[in-house]
């Protein structure tokens, strides 16, 4: 046998082999030590600009709503030229959904990366016209009767219609209904807005019927306006064989008779008062509000036919205003003549309805564009009414601050 011993070089050759692959691993883990530490210096660097591009963005918001509420439309800056805030640029962009609420979409940059908000806004509105539906006593809906809104300065209620279908088409959720009282949904009746009964009082929204917004009663009671004439009812009689014309001005009538599929058109300005009012069947009564709006009372009785029309030539409802003093409650107290007050089916009117002594009662598919407040109201199955937001203003609403109702983060594009 033979034994190799050996040499002291080679045990030197070996360990520098060994100490030079010691070495390589061990440079191999800093450079790996190192490219994990400058991952993580980038990562955090990148979460820091996230973090104060999404700052400003909040910063950016509240400097918008700030300029809301002094008068400004919210828009800040734009895309081709954003504002600056210290090292970092930002824009909002404003839009009006209706009336009183506006949608702010702030957008910030800081080097690299980027943040989007967007914040939705509701303006309170102190407004007599702020339901679609009020009844000072009660109110009461039945089967599949239907409430909700739209913005008449923004169209016409079927182009904003976009929601559901069938009896659950709608366009806005702010057609609010209201009482002193009770306020009752029978079965399949929808509101797309609040069901608000009196302080002490209750709503009751029966099986599957359906309110989209709050149900709890108001913390105070609603003060429904009432009417007076602004002048005396006339001593003729007018009656409407084909068509007839009103000029502008003061008119002062007895009892006013359209015949079926007549068609009467007032010129605004103008102020009449009737004593009893009746459309027959298909007939119109229309308002040329080139020059102003019509206002209409009627002291006794008022009577749509079935299939009539009133409105406005560009279909605002806030330029047609009738005003009932019609009292057909029966009070066991006293005797009376009872009022008549009759919404036919398939009636339409654009305009806002204030009958503050009166009872009353909408029929099957007759559709309301505007408002109605009266001392009670029941809504027939299948009727409808459409809220007009613009009333809220346009009869002498004022505005108070924006307040936030939702906000969300968005997905930042660069």
């Amino acid at each position: 046998m033979q034994v190799r011993v050996l040499s002291n070089n080679t045990k030197r050759g070996g360990a520098l082999v060994m100490t030079a692959v010691s070495l390589t691993s061990l440079s191999v883990l800093s450079l790996s030590l190192v490219s994990v530490m400058l991952a993580g210096s980038k990562e955090q660097r990148l979460q820091r600009e996230k973090l104060k591009a999404e700052y400003v963005c909040e910063a950016a918001l509240q400097r918008a709503v700030v300029a809301l509420n002094t008068g400004a439309n919210g828009a800040l800056g734009s895309v081709d030229a954003p504002q600056n805030w210290g090292d970092s640029q930002f824009w909002v962009d404003a839009a009006a959904p209706s009336a009183t609420v506006r949608t702010l979409t702030a957008t910030a940059r800081d080097d690299r990366v980027g943040a989007r908000m967007e914040l939705t806004l509701e303006r309170a509105v102190d407004a007599v016209w702020r339901f679609g539906a009020y009844g000072e006593e009660l109110l009461h809906m039945d089967s599949n009767a239907r409430v909700d809104s739209y913005d008449s300065t923004l169209g016409t209620w079927a182009t904003q219609a976009i929601n559901g279908s069938g009896s659950d088409q709608h366009a806005s959720t702010n057609g609010d209904v209201g009482s002193n009282g009770t306020v009752t949904m029978e079965q399949n009746s929808k509101v797309w807005g609040d069901a608000t009964c009196g302080p002490s009082s209750t709503t009751t929204v029966m099986g599957n019927a359906v309110c989209t917004g709050a149900t709890a009663p108001s913390s105070t009671p609603f003060s429904m306006p009432g009417v007076t004439l602004p002048f005396a009812v006339g001593t003729s009689n007018v009656t409407v064989n084909t068509t007839l014309t009103l000029a502008a001005g003061n008119h002062a009538v007895a009892d006013f008779v359209a015949k079926s599929n007549t068609v009467t058109t007032v010129v605004g300005p103008a102020t009449i008062v009737f004593r009893n009012f009746q459309l027959r069947s298909g007939s119109q009564f229309l308002v040329d509000n080139s020059n102003g709006p019509v206002v209409i009372y009627v002291q006794d009785d008022f009577v749509l036919g079935a299939g009539t029309t009133m409105r406005a030539s560009n279909y605002r409802p806030s330029d047609l205003e009738i005003n009932l003093l019609s009292n057909n409650i029966i009070n066991p107290a006293v005797v009376v003549e009872l009022d008549d007050l009759d919404f036919n089916s398939n009636a339409k009117i654009y305009g806002t309805i204030l009958a503050p002594n009166a009872a009353v009662e909408i029929d099957s598919n007759f559709e309301l564009f505007g408002a109605l407040m009266a001392r009670r109201v029941d809504l027939d199955s299948n009727c409808r009414i459409h809220y007009d937001e613009n009333l809220a203003l346009s009869k002498g609403g004022t505005l108070g601050d924006y307040e936030v109702v939702c906000w969300r983060t968005l997905p930042y594009t660069n």
